[in-house]
């Protein structure tokens, strides 16, 4: 009885590290798409949506801060209507709130319909959607937009990640930061080997990514994104909205880019106590969902 087991561990140990093999030597030769010197696209062809829910906070007003540094043509900020007020006291201590920065509200706490609250109202060529726990270099945007401008095929644009870290963190602080450390610097590499080997993504992460805005502005895009559901029709999905759109892309032809390079690194916070462990558990629950629904449902993988 022993020996089927032997030789299925053995099978499955020997794949486990081919594939490494395979992703290191991807990760080693892949080359980020540069910034074109004289661009067509610019700053002022993207749009930002920041969806909220607190819709202030001090963490909130760097990210604003740090996305402004970098010129884009508008900030949609999009929070519950029970916190307008306070997103509007917010935003009436920032200089920019008049001509950068739009607010709108949704009646719900909804990732979803906050954001297609804001994709109706985007009037540049590029949407960029960002969380409010981000730092943004100020030379995200020229990186992001330069595959759209290689190749006219890709539909999505995502940045590589790095923890930003606790300020005089305690011991076990420091414990919890370096596992969310680790996983995002696991994350980096699966993504860039992936998009090296064959163009695919096994998620583009909604902590910054831009996409061509007729693509999510799409009639199709806004009824599926909005009723998607799960369980054989059972419950509807509030969350997992970047693997929606991920897979979205493919089932539409458009191709996918991450850019792995220090200029479109951004920095994003991680739960540094044992709430991280629960962040891994939605993490693996969307993962299951996604792939099954990939695998047995969409079936456009195959």
């Amino acid at each position: 009885m022993e020996f089927p087991f032997m030789r299925a561990f053995i099978a499955l140990f020997l794949y486990r590290y081919f594939r490494l093999v395979v992703n290191l030597f991807s990760f080693w030769t892949f080359k980020p798409i540069p910034p074109p010197e004289n661009p067509k696209l610019t700053a002022q062809d993207v749009t930002v949506i920041l969806p909220t829910l607190e819709g202030c906070g001090d963490e909130l007003v760097e990210t604003i801060r740090t996305i402004l540094d970098c010129q884009p043509y508008e900030l949609l900020l999009v929070t519950i209507e029970a916190n307008r007020q306070k997103a509007e006291n917010m935003l009436s201590l920032m200089p920019a709130s008049k001509s950068r920065i739009r607010l709108f509200t949704v009646t719900h706490p909804n990732k979803r319909r906050q954001m297609t609250r804001a994709i109706p109202e985007v009037r540049t060529t590029i949407t960029v959607f960002a969380d409010d726990d981000v730092s943004w270099p100020r030379t995200v945007l020229p990186w992001m937009l330069a595959p759209f401008e290689k190749d006219e095929r890709y539909g999505g644009v995502v940045t590589c990640q790095r923890l930003r870290r606790a300020v005089s963190p305690t011991f076990s602080q420091r414990i919890w930061g370096f596992l969310g450390a680790l996983y995002l610097e696991r994350r980096n590499f699966d993504c860039a080997a992936t998009t090296h080997i064959d163009g695919g993504l096994p998620c583009m992460s909604g902590r910054t990514v831009a996409y061509r805005t007729d693509i999510l502005q799409n009639e199709g895009f806004t009824y599926g994104f909005t009723n998607e559901e799960w369980w054989f029709g059972k419950y509807q999905l509030n969350a997992d909205d970047d693997n929606f759109i991920t897979r979205w892309m493919v089932s539409h032809g458009w191709e996918t880019f991450m850019q792995y390079h220090p200029e479109a690194e951004v920095m994003t916070t991680l739960e540094d106590n044992p709430k991280f462990l629960k962040q891994c558990a939605r993490w693996s629950r969307s993962n299951w969902r996604s792939n099954l629904t990939s695998m047995f449902h969409e079936k456009h993988i195959w």
